[in-house]
């Protein structure tokens, strides 16, 4: 059975603007951004640069997909934080913790109107967080599971309202190992490696498949390749959903 690729987190440090071989351990020195081409496991693409590619970065047809994703924004601990967020259920709605951590009254915005969003629960080892709108709702994406080599695209949200939908490659499932998103100990979650350009506020966007089906809620890039980013996969996304809400650590701020 092929071993899944392993992604190892040494340190921990974020500041959001808003923002296959066998055991292969790939070491990041920062939240912020890898290092260099073998340091590819950050998780605060937010605060990160990137390099347009016209073959990975272009723009393509709207889907019907994009009407359930939405930008998220809410004033955190230092500065405001954004990004992009989807709906799973009909109220529900998923996006990265680092995206509404320490943020006291996060919103969904649609056409300019900001929506109050409550959170039911919150991860910050899967970099996970769950919503509840109580105003305002859309036909909720399917979840499924990736394969790696299919091709897809990323529908998110830049810091003034874009939108903006992108292609996307998954190049490999892979574990990623190593401390949560406020520098504590963490388990081990299931990621994806993925060929695509990512922009400030696609942290929380999700990676819809040929079967309109989310595969991946994006989460990172590599600065060392700039064609390089990572997602968690659906299976996390699962994961959350099911299990009893945790709301423990959802005030916490980000070093």
């Amino acid at each position: 059975m092929k071993k899944l690729s392993t992604i190892l987190l040494n340190s921990v440090l974020l500041v959001i603007v808003s923002c296959s071989s066998p055991a292969k351990e790939i070491i990041s020195d920062s939240f912020l951004e890898s290092t260099d081409k073998s340091s590819a496991y950050s998780n605060c693409l937010d605060n990160c640069l990137v390099e347009k590619s016209l073959q990975l970065n272009k723009e393509i047809s709207e889907p019907d997909e994009e009407k359930s994703v939405f930008q998220i924004k809410g004033l955190g601990c230092k500065s405001l934080q954004y990004g992009t967020g989807f709906f799973v259920e009909e109220n529900i709605v998923v996006t990265n913790a680092h995206v509404v951590a320490g943020v006291n009254s996060p919103k969904i915005f649609y056409e300019g109107n900001g929506f109050d969003l409550e959170f039911i629960s919150f991860d910050p080892n899967s970099d996970l967080a769950i919503l509840k709108s109580e105003n305002f709702s859309q036909k909720p994406l399917k979840l499924d599971d990736a394969k790696e080599g299919e091709s897809g695209i990323v529908v998110a949200y830049v810091k003034d309202g874009e939108k903006i939908v992108t292609e996307v490659k998954v190049r490999e499932k892979i574990l990623a190992v190593g401390k949560d998103i406020f520098g504590q100990p963490g388990e081990s979650r299931e990621a994806l490696s993925l060929e695509a350009n990512i922009e400030l506020g696609f942290s929380g966007a999700p990676i819809i498949n040929t079967d309109s089906s989310v595969i991946g809620v994006i989460f990172s890039r590599s600065r060392g390749v700039s064609s390089t980013a990572y997602a968690v996969q659906s299976s996390e996304v699962r994961k959350i959903l099911e299990k009893e809400p945790d709301l423990i650590r959802s005030t916490n701020c980000i070093p």
